[in-house]
């Protein structure tokens, strides 16, 4: 079973760079684009690891960790 991670980053590079490292070791990955999403990807999904950015659109990376 290949373990889980979500990507919460609105920075497109970032997100490809992290997505391709994640992959590459043979994570299953997911990607928020902003805070919201990422709150609702991680009630969801229950993700193992999340690499969450401070500065998002909507709940910043802190108001989605407190949740």
């Amino acid at each position: 079973m290949s373990h889980r991670i979500l990507i919460a980053d609105d920075e497109p590079n970032i997100v490809v760079s992290l997505e391709y490292l994640m992959k590459r070791e043979g994570y299953a990955v997911s990607v928020a684009r902003e805070g919201g999403a990422a709150l609702a990807m991680i009630r969801e999904q229950r993700p193992d690891l999340v690499l969450l950015d401070v500065m998002m659109p909507g709940l910043s990376g802190f108001e989605v960790c407190q949740e």
